[in-house]
């Protein structure tokens, strides 16, 4: 997840990335979510994540 730690992240990119299909992803990506560690935002053709304040104090935390 650097990727997403330093700017948004496309669902297919983060699937690509984790080498997983892009439904596990978005499974994993919705749990995210919904515990407030991910932005999930929305345009017309595309969906992007990024990290939220708690989402990034943890992984700041996780990297200490």
């Amino acid at each position: 997840m650097t990727k997403l730690s330093k700017d948004k992240a496309f669902l297919r990119e983060i699937a690509k990335d984790l080498n997983i299909p892009t439904s596990t992803a978005a499974y994993h990506l919705k749990r995210l979510t919904q515990v407030g560690l991910i932005n999930e935002r929305r345009g017309v053709y595309h969906v992007w994540f990024d990290l939220t304040d708690k989402g990034r104090q943890l992984l700041n935390s996780e990297a200490a």
